[in-house]
């Protein structure tokens, strides 16, 4: 009886090239599968600005159709109710999966840098304040940060 195996790598990466950009660039890759996704992000809502994917390796002619159905993410703030839901819906299920499934990590690095990036560089350099203070305060000024993962969800009580 033969194993089968499977592995897939997501990375993403994030920068800030100025106090209202986020820019984010994710990369997925498995056997089947190669794509790479670019997003800006415009503070202070959170707003994406722009989406921009490439193909490396695909299956079906009809994959290279869903690039285009990137954009229906454009508009769309992070913080909004029901965020992922709408990225899987108008992305994913109008598009592929894939690409939608990556464009919700790139957000949530944008999210995690937004709320940690700052701290991190101050702390390199011995001046950053205490870490709980510091990430209470900027969860009370980044919205949808609240219930966005378990140690967000108790700062918020």
């Amino acid at each position: 009886m033969s194993t089968l195996t499977f592995a897939r790598s997501k990375i993403v990466g994030i920068e800030c090239p100025d106090e209202n950009t986020f820019l984010a660039h994710g990369l997925l890759d498995d056997y089947v599968y190669a794509l790479e996704l670019d997003v800006e992000v415009k503070l202070p809502d959170f707003e994406i600005a722009s989406v921009h994917g490439r193909w490396k390796r695909y299956t079906t002619p009809e994959c290279t159709k869903a690039i285009a159905k990137l954009q229906n993410a454009e508009g769309l703030r992070i913080p909004e109710k029901d965020f992922a839901r709408k990225i899987r819906r108008v992305v994913g299920k109008e598009g592929c999966t894939h690409f939608a499934n990556l464009l919700i990590e790139c957000c949530d690095g944008i999210m995690q840098a937004a709320a940690y990036g700052e701290w991190k560089e101050l702390k390199e350099k011995k001046a950053a304040p205490e870490k709980e203070g510091y990430l209470k305060k900027k969860f009370e000024g980044i919205p949808g940060l609240k219930d966005s993962c378990m140690a967000y969800s108790r700062m918020g009580k």
